[in-house]
């Protein structure tokens, strides 16, 4: 058997050189490689940086060889060499596939998409000249070094990952540049949502997500459709929610192009725009980054404080062939606070005659819960939850104040503004709505412990003398174990319970108090119902009159206060808890934004009640108007039906204006299979007492910051 080179052995013995074609996106490689033949007139060289090009100047130059990097931006060189060998004119050019890092699977894959070499880069011409390999060797080295390897669609192996992370719902609208992800769903088993809007699709993938604590997914195309998805993006980001954003793209050779929805960095730099309320968002560039980013934005989300992270995916990427690599380890991240901190705390608790514990949302799940209840019990410690956290500590419990901030109670503000020693706020931010817009009573006296799992929310508006970055579950775990079962606190006088306000009931006789509302569905609906609560004047009155005994049964997003949140959160908190009742309580304006989520839980046969508190105007919006400016304007909803659109999205609607006729409708509210909407006609006179946030938020009102020292861990 004559030894020939990869060059040589192909149809050189002519008057003119071989043609090579190399193909690779490492433009330095070209260079140098173009210097190292500049004078062999034995090879004539032509360079190109992305396959999608290689394409085209294989037809046109017909190379006697071509030498190809296999991982590339957009097509990469299994699916290009795949491509050249499946055509009939250029299947039988030579094709030797390159890359930095070889693994026996990756030659195997480069084999079987018929390569009829594998080298390590970099690519030497030289080197490759001297090899010896002849035609009838090929076929032996297919055989022996090729063993099964099965390819997968970009979009199948990003699917199997959801799958494998536990993802059992994607939320989301098909279009052209996600419709390979669409297509791959349809052969698993996780369930695809489909909403009416992008909006709709993160709230109701954000709603599940802080019912069960689990990943939001949604997949949305490019252009309007990402765009549309920004605002639950930026509600997810405000509130700490874990969501995964994945968004269509156009291919990457048509980047800059002038292609009709282009999100890239040449177009609408979607990656960019969103790179501000996320806490990851990147372009997948090549199939084999594919599994590996995918992986770490799962981690990403979920780790540390929760949070979006969206990624777009290039349609060239989803539709190329990726070896699925064998993945092990994993990432966690954990802390320890020091145990002279936790003594310090307690022995704090156990000294002073009146401490508070503030409790937030971030107390939400990892048994947080029960060990806060576990130290309020053990010193006889009063616990006010932020409206956000409303129902993480029971508000039947005797030690409970109920709400402090926007639609807080009468017993939290009062035992707030008698004067506290120690406060201690776990997974709260301290914002204008969970301070009672920046009490100065907060700054207690000898100590403001601030714990929180995310240090960029500590010290923000207040001066804490004890920063304590951590998760709230351990935290008070530590802080339990310290306090024992100390029952020489005890003695303490008890602040006597929550106390709400007593608000007269409408005069109308077509009217209803917005009070009087929520404490009557309440009393209809079963005891374990979770609420989903929208943004607006109704807000004030379920943080206010709703009794809620669970930690997972009050479920809004304030951080960013954006209204049309409830329906799509009540729709993924149904599917979160099928064997729950999920109610849904908005305002007229809220009920106009996103009705049409209304068909959704139609579709899916979802048996949600929505409330719809409905004024006929843009209540809070004018409320604050009249406080600011002392003039009341007019932001009228009419005209707006709601029981006639609700009744054309296919729901099941009640009209409410006076007490008794939802406790009437309770049969109807309990057996409807489907979703039930009750237009609930509220008494926009009946208003609830609130402090002025805009007049808190003003300068000199924020309260000036200590000059002690802070206690950081």
């Amino acid at each position: 058997m004559s030894a020939r080179s990869d060059i040589d052995r192909y149809p050189t013995a002519r008057s003119r050189p071989a043609r090579v074609l190399v193909v690779d996106d490492d433009k330095n490689l070209l260079r140098a490689m173009e210097r190292t033949v500049r004078s062999d007139r034995e090879i004539e060289l032509t360079m190109v940086d992305n396959a999608i090009d290689a394409m085209l100047a294989v037809g046109s130059i017909k190379p006697d060889l071509i030498v190809m990097d296999i991982f590339m931006p957009g097509l990469d060189g299994l699916e290009a060499c795949r491509r050249i060998k499946t055509n009939e004119e250029t299947r039988n050019t030579p094709v030797v596939l390159a890359s930095v890092l070889l693994t026996p699977e990756l030659e195997a894959a480069a084999y079987k998409a018929g390569a009829e070499r594998v080298i390590a880069k970099p690519i030497d011409l030289t080197a490759l000249r001297g090899a010896t390999l002849v035609a009838s060797d090929v076929s032996d080295v297919v055989e022996a070094r090729a063993p099964e390897v099965t390819l997968l669609r970009g979009s199948d192996l990003l699917v199997r990952i959801l799958a494998e992370a536990g993802v059992e719902l994607v939320f989301g609208i098909p279009g052209g540049a996600i419709s390979p992800v669409h297509d791959a769903l349809l052969d698993s088993r996780i369930r695809v949502i489909t909403t009416r809007h992008e909006s709709g699709a993160m709230f109701a993938a954000a709603g599940y997500a802080r019912a069960t604590g689990k990943l939001g997914v949604v997949a949305v195309t490019s252009g309007p459709g990402v765009l549309n998805a920004m605002t639950g993006l930026a509600s997810a980001w405000c509130d700490g929610v874990p969501m995964l954003l994945l968004v269509g793209e156009v291919p990457r050779p048509a980047h800059g192009k002038g292609v009709l929805q282009d999100g890239s960095a040449h177009g609408l730099q979607i990656v960019e725009m969103a790179r501000h309320i996320t806490k990851l968002s990147a372009e997948i560039p090549h199939g084999s980054a594919l599994p590996h980013l995918v992986r770490r934005a799962i981690a990403t989300a979920l780790s540390g404080r929760r949070g979006p992270v969206m990624l777009t995916l290039p349609l060239d990427v989803t539709m190329a062939q990726i070896m699925p690599p064998r993945a092990g380890g994993s990432i966690a991240m954990s802390g320890v606070i020091p145990a002279e901190v936790l003594d310090e705390v307690a022995a704090l608790l156990r000294e002073v005659p009146r401490p508070l514990l503030l409790a937030g949302s971030g107390i939400r799940g990892d048994n947080a819960p029960e060990y806060l209840r576990m130290v309020a019990e053990r010193i006889a410690c009063p616990v006010a939850t932020t409206p956000k956290g409303k129902g993480v500590f029971p508000e039947t419990h005797p030690l409970a104040l109920g709400v402090l901030g926007l639609g807080g109670h009468r017993s939290s503000r009062r035992y707030l503004e008698s004067g506290l020693d120690v406060v201690i706020a776990i997974g709260t931010s301290l914002g204008d709505m969970a301070t009672d817009g920046y009490s100065p009573f907060l700054q207690a006296r000898r100590a403001l412990v601030h714990v929180d799992i995310d240090a960029r929310q500590i010290g923000k508006s207040y001066s804490p003398t004890h920063a304590i970055v951590a998760p709230a579950a351990e935290f008070l775990a530590g802080l339990a174990q310290r306090l024992g079962d100390d029952t020489t606190r005890r003695l303490r006088a008890l602040p006597g319970g929550v106390e709400r306000h007593a608000l007269a009931s409408s005069s109308r006789p077509d009217r209803i108090a917005a009070h009087d509302a929520v404490i009557e569905l309440q009393r209809t609906l079963p005891e374990d119902t979770i609420y989903t609560v929208d943004s607006g004047e109704h807000f004030l009155f379920a943080a206010h009159f709703l009794e809620t005994n669970l930690p997972d049964a009050f479920l809004v997003m304030t951080g960013l206060g954006s209204m049309g949140q409830s329906i799509g959160a009540a729709i993924g908190a149904q599917l979160a808890h099928p064997d729950r009742v999920v109610s849904a309580i908005c305002g007229d304006g809220c009920f106009a934004m996103n009705a049409f989520e209304i068909a959704t839980a139609v579709a899916e046969k979802l048996p949600i009640r929505v409330f719809v508190f409905n004024d006929e105007r843009l209540g809070m919006v004018e409320n604050g108007h009249q406080t600011v400016y002392g003039r009341h304007p007019e932001y009228p909803t009419a005209p707006l039906d709601v029981c006639t659109v609700a009744h054309g999205l296919g729901a099941t609607v009640l009209r409410v204006d006076r007490k008794g006729q939802i406790a009437k409708a309770s049969e109807i509210l309990r057996v409807t299979r489907g979703p039930v909407v009750v237009d609930v006609r509220i008494d926009p006179e009946i208003a609830i007492p609130k402090v002025d946030r805009v007049a808190a938020m003003s300068p000199g009102s924020v309260p000036a910051r200590s000059l002690r020292p802070t206690r950081a861990q």
